[in-house]
């Protein structure tokens, strides 16, 4: 299928099929650049931030600033408080 790409704001849109967004719940796509082509998905619950590319350079970030700031880490028992319990208490967690 051939689509062509609309200004829509400040940004470019395309039109979607009504059968490809109707199936979606919740209405959410995935955008990924690949190589020589977008794909266009819809979002899985089995999505995570660590799919998203700018991940690992987030993560290399709060690296570097750890070890340039050692001694602005601190123990999680000093930060975790009550709201954060219950912000994330139907996160499934593992050992790690």
């Amino acid at each position: 299928m051939q689509k062509k790409l609309f200004k829509h704001g400040g940004s470019y849109a395309v039109d979607l099929p009504i059968s490809f967004v109707r199936e979606l719940n919740p209405k959410t796509v995935t955008i990924e650049r690949q190589q020589d082509k977008i794909v266009i998905a819809p979002r899985r619950e089995l999505d995570t931030i660590e799919q998203d590319p700018e991940f690992k350079t987030f993560v290399a970030a709060l690296l570097q600033d750890a070890m340039r700031r050692p001694s602005k880490l601190r123990d999680v028992k000093e930060v975790w408080d009550k709201e954060w319990g219950d912000l994330l208490k139907d996160v499934p967690h593992g050992e790690d």
